[in-house]
């Protein structure tokens, strides 16, 4: 039976891409010790390595290349993610490719998926899904990457610089004399990411104790991402003995679920909360008043990831990079003018 490089990578307990960059002599990063057990237990297991003609004709159509996300239903009702998808997908036709399956993150624990998957024949593209997950599916397959994760692992990763994109946007905030910041946010956005790792929570907080400003927890609400996350959790904010005078959250569909708890309570935007927020999408604009926001190029971000993970398909790159997108600050009218 033939040795794959599976075979290797379960053996050594490495994932498969690592396995890879050793057989074939590139740049891996793998210290002396596990570089040497890898090429032994290679060789013990009468592995034999393709010729670099053989593995250049292999055509990458021949292997099936999946997207999986971590809640499919975001695909179609979350702007966010129906803009990076539609990058995503655009970009592998103008490639000459296509998605051969979409799974559910939250599905694959009941499917006999991750056992059928063949080191060589499968490509996968993970879009916010876990880093548990996408640390399991890495050994399995031998070509993966993370788009908008957290870079953690030895796996490629395009993604956006969150942390460094919220505290401009709550510097905004500071800017105008705010000092009584809420935030919005979740931890369950990567189930395995809690919230003090979480990118823009860690820029909400960077900006403010630079400040010398102090956290208060009970301006501190999780709003799951969704329109109605975000209205429940600035109902709670608002809850809070001594209201808050600004709030930043984690993305738009908050925003605007917090905005309808702010009118709710008989509160104006800006005039006695201002808001700023992330991502940019296409309905943040017509908000009233429209919503100052972070810019996230979310078409371009798919395109991105498409074009890193082709070129790592046809052996192009040696080591895992991690891409970051530029972010740009848009102000709007939702948090209006310099304090008095």
């Amino acid at each position: 039976m033939k040795v794959t490089l599976r075979d290797i990578a379960e053996k050594v307990n490495v994932s498969i891409s690592t396995v890879s960059r050793v057989l074939n002599d590139g740049p891996h990063g793998v210290e002396d010790a596990m570089h040497l057990r890898i090429l032994k237990v290679a060789e013990d297991l009468g592995y034999r390595r393709a010729k670099k003609t053989e593995q250049n004709r292999k055509k990458i159509s021949e292997k099936q290349i999946g997207l999986i996300i971590n809640k499919m239903k975001d695909k179609y009702h979350d702007p966010y993610f129906s803009e990076l998808i539609y990058g995503l997908e655009r970009e592998l036709l103008d490639l000459g490719y296509t998605l051969g399956f979409t799974y559910d993150a939250q599905d694959l624990i009941n499917m006999s998926f991750m056992d059928e998957i063949q080191g060589n024949d499968y490509g996968i593209i993970c879009i916010a899904t876990s880093t548990e997950l996408l640390d399991q599916l890495s050994k399995k397959v031998q070509y993966i990457i993370s788009v908008g994760g957290t870079p953690e692992l030895d796996i490629d990763y395009v993604t956006v610089d969150f942390e460094k994109g919220a505290r401009e946007s709550v510097n905004h905030l500071l800017r105008l004399g705010h000092k009584k910041v809420a935030y919005i946010g979740s931890s369950s956005f990567q189930s395995s990411v809690s919230l003090v790792k979480e990118g823009r929570f860690l820029g909400y907080k960077t900006a403010l104790e630079n400040q010398g400003i102090t956290l208060h927890q009970e301006w501190i609400a999780d709003g799951q991402f969704t329109i109605g996350g975000g209205y429940e959790a600035m109902k709670q904010i608002l809850m809070a003995k001594d209201r808050p005078t600004a709030l930043f959250t984690a993305s738009d569909q908050m925003a605007l679920g917090a905005y309808r708890a702010i009118q709710e309570a008989g509160l104006s935007i800006p005039g006695d909360v201002a808001v700023s927020s992330f991502d940019d999408i296409e309905m943040s604009q017509f908000m009233h008043p429209p919503l100052t926001t972070v810019k996230v190029d979310k078409e371009e971000l798919g395109r991105i990831a498409v074009k890193l993970f082709i070129q790592r398909m046809e052996g192009s790159l040696p080591l895992p990079m991690a891409t970051y997108l530029p972010t740009k600050l848009v102000v709007r009218e939702s948090c209006g003018v310099a304090m008095k």
